[in-house]
């Protein structure tokens, strides 16, 4: 029974790998229901300025880095070592993003170790002393516990890390008593409007963010909004699980939680680089299953920067954070028409063409020391 099992698993994928989008639009729309939240499709300028890495389109001919084919090795190389497949974390390890109104009510959120119940950290703690929490937050599953807070009528923007509830109840700003919601660490934008796409450094030194690299993470998550629409109009973030070591990263990077001596891979990647498929590269003619297309599309137009450290290489999309009556994710992972089967999730990206990468100019923090072999040492007289 196994070889006739194989050869049908085989069907299943060619099957996917050849449909295309003018056959998506055969699905029925994903179908909302009351009390469902609207998910974003980020703005130029209203969600990070419009001249910033997270809109503007890549030029055809940008610079590449003059070892973008190691460093794409190198990529392809951890996608083989790391269960040989890209995955898109959505339930587990990606945040859901709360969108609130103007009048909702604020709290504080405390900084908080659980492990250290006297720490605190004042320049954090001032960021957080009015978030708008809403009532049904929560934070993700899995052991980083991330959190987006955004309230587009003001702009300002918060997310969080090891986002936990502390045991304390709180007076929220209306006099509700309310739990007391603490994180490790994390950031505060006040005017998403005008950020560039990454938490600036000021001049005290603080590195701020979620995200290893200080780039929030709406500058670069798939939307629900997103994957409903089966278009992508910004850049993507992306997570290796081996980055160069902390002290080098790459603009837009702030800062980097790499573990990899330059001197033990010369072509490590560092956090903030930013990989592109060619424009002149036909998606269109590449047998490939919709959603990767959708992926590769936005890969292609705007790129993927690299923003943290996983245990896989993945992707990051919004967490629907049971806030649906129905799980979008049951109807954007089934195939976007009624010809595609469901597919598993260690086989969603098989058909991106990732040999295909190149990385741009990188623009490191420092120079990366160039390893130079050892002299050969002179025969015995």
């Amino acid at each position: 029974k196994r070889p006739t099992a194989t050869l049908l698993g085989a069907s299943c994928v060619l099957l996917l790998a050849n449909t295309t989008f003018a056959q998506e639009n055969q699905t029925p729309k994903f179908e909302r229901a009351p009390g469902d939240p609207q998910s974003l499709v980020i703005t130029p300028g209203k969600e990070f300025a419009a001249d910033s890495y997270v809109h503007k389109p890549l030029a055809p001919d940008a610079p590449l880095d003059e070892h973008s084919a190691e460093y794409v090795a190198d990529f392809q190389r951890q996608i083989k070592a790391y269960y040989g497949t890209v995955n898109v974390n959505v339930h587990k390890y990606a945040p859901a993003i709360y969108t609130v109104g103007p009048d909702a009510p604020t709290v504080r959120v405390k900084v908080f170790d659980k492990q250290k119940p006297d720490w605190t950290f004042k320049p954090l703690q001032d960021q957080w002393l009015d978030v708008p929490l809403p009532e049904n937050f929560k934070a993700a599953e899995g052991t980083d516990m991330e959190a987006v807070v955004y309230q587009p009528s003001s702009g300002r923007y918060w997310e969080f890390w090891l986002m936990q509830k502390t045991g304390a109840k709180i007076q929220n700003s209306k006099g509700q008593e309310v739990d007391e919601w603490g994180a490790r660490w994390g950031g505060h934008i006040p005017d998403l409007s005008k950020n560039p796409g990454y938490y600036p450094t000021p001049k005290e030194g603080y590195k701020f963010g979620t995200q290893a690299s200080g780039l929030p993470f709406l500058a670069g998550i798939i939307t629900i909004e997103d994957q409903l629409r089966g278009e992508i109009n910004h850049a993507l973030h992306i997570l290796v699980v081996e980055a160069l070591r902390a002290d080098y990263y790459s603009h837009p990077a702030q800062r980097s939680d790499g573990q990899i001596d330059p001197a033990k891979n010369r072509f490590a990647i560092p956090e903030g680089a930013i990989f592109r498929l060619p424009a002149d590269l036909d998606l269109d003619k590449m047998p490939m299953d919709s959603y990767t297309r959708m992926v590769a599309k936005a890969v292609q137009k705007y790129g993927m920067v690299v923003s943290d450290k996983a245990g896989a290489i993945v992707f990051r999309a919004e967490n629907p954070a049971g806030r649906y009556a129905t799980d979008p994710y049951k109807w954007i992972f089934r195939g976007r028409n009624e010809k595609e089967a469901t597919f598993p999730a260690y086989a969603r990206f098989q058909s991106f063409p990732w040999s295909k990468l190149q990385m741009l100019k990188l623009q490191m923090n420092k120079p990366i020391p160039i390893s130079t072999p050892a002299p050969t040492p002179e025969p015995a007289r």
